[in-house]
């Protein structure tokens, strides 16, 4: 796609629209034939800073994605086992041998968990012990609930099996092959490229300093975690698309796990809405762009972005912004977005 290309010219000018109507205050957008485009702001105090293609973002739950990639990384190498019971590697937790919740369960978010935040502690040890005690409130596989937990528990998995920490892993097994250099687990800090992200409702509060976790849980315990809060570029998120794209560089099963739809239900937290998932991603309907098929999986993270990727018709975006309105109303514009830049 070119830069005069009618497509870009008319998501940039519904990205003015969002901007103006106080849903972003800026992002950089993606897809496999656009370079990295940036627009609006980074930074609005002390002052103003635009946005840049090298921006960073703090991607919130996009996050997941690597999670999941790392596991996908181990269960083709026969390390893992997505359909065995998540206490096989954590023999620990309350749930013990009886447990019939797999890593797969845990991976759709269909393991009964709920999506609380009940954990206060204040260090690794003490979260460690929090994590460990805590119960389904629903049968297993019986509805979807998107729970963070449950993918906090995969990330323990990882360092179990390899006994190192999410960053480390992440950085040997995914970003290093994927030439992946600007992303990262650990809150880079203070720097000219890091976005601040601003409190919905709030635009003169920041809720974190740029370069900081804005996950409050991630900030406190302060170590790399399976929910996510990573932080990445729009041009090193879209080598991650491109690759689920072209299946360039790892085993075959690496992606079928990450791309196959594995479960479809009911959503417990949405009556009537039904949930499609594969290992890791999103693939319902509801929130799928319209220009990709029913194939496709996508992710979206609370801090404003959303990367999506079509193996049928070999399509992939990446939308990142930061996000200042209401989580719902501008998930779906990131969508719009897509389905502007992608449309025949």
């Amino acid at each position: 796609m070119e830069k005069r290309d009618p497509r870009l010219a008319s998501a940039l000018e519904e990205a003015r629209k969002q901007m103006e109507s106080g849903l972003i205050q800026g992002g950089v957008i993606a897809t496999l034939t656009l370079e990295p485009v940036p627009f609006g702001l980074q930074d609005v105090a002390p002052r103003e800073a635009m946005m840049t293609a090298d921006s960073r973002f703090d991607i919130a739950s996009v996050g997941k994605v690597f999670t999941a990639s790392c596991c996908a990384a181990l269960a083709a190498e026969g390390k893992l086992d997505p359909d065995a019971p998540f206490t096989e590697y954590l023999p620990d937790h309350v749930l013990g041998k009886t447990c019939r919740i797999t890593v797969r369960n845990l991976a759709t978010h269909t393991g009964g968990f709920a999506n609380a935040r009940h954990y206060g502690a204040e260090n690794p040890d003490d979260f460690y012990k929090d994590l460990m005690v805590s119960k389904p409130v629903r049968p297993c596989g019986s509805a979807f609930e998107y729970s963070c937990y449950g993918f906090i528990l995969l990330g323990l998995i990882l360092n179990k099996l390899t006994g190192k920490d999410l960053d480390t892993l992440a950085r040997e097994i995914l970003w290093g092959p994927l030439g992946m250099d600007h992303t990262t687990w650990i809150a880079p800090g203070p720097g000219p490229n890091e976005v601040k992200h601003w409190h919905p409702g709030s635009p003169d509060h920041p809720f974190r300093p740029a370069g900081e976790h804005n996950d409050d849980m991630c900030f406190r315990i302060n170590i790399p975690m399976g929910s996510g809060s990573c932080f990445s570029t729009c041009g090193d998120m879209m080598k991650f698309v491109r690759d689920i794209v072209t299946r360039g560089h790892f085993p075959a099963p690496y992606y079928d796990l990450l791309t196959t739809c594995c479960w479809e239900g009911i959503d417990a937290t949405a009556p009537g809405r039904y949930a499609r998932r594969s290992f890791g991603w999103d693939m319902c309907d509801f929130r799928r762009p319209k220009t990709f098929s029913e194939r496709s999986v996508f992710h979206s993270g609370w801090t404003g972005q959303t990367i999506a990727v079509d193996p049928a018709r070999g399509m992939g975006a990446v939308i990142m912004t930061s996000r200042t309105g209401d989580w719902e109303q501008a998930n779906q514009a990131r969508v719009k977005l897509i389905d502007i830049l992608c449309r025949q």
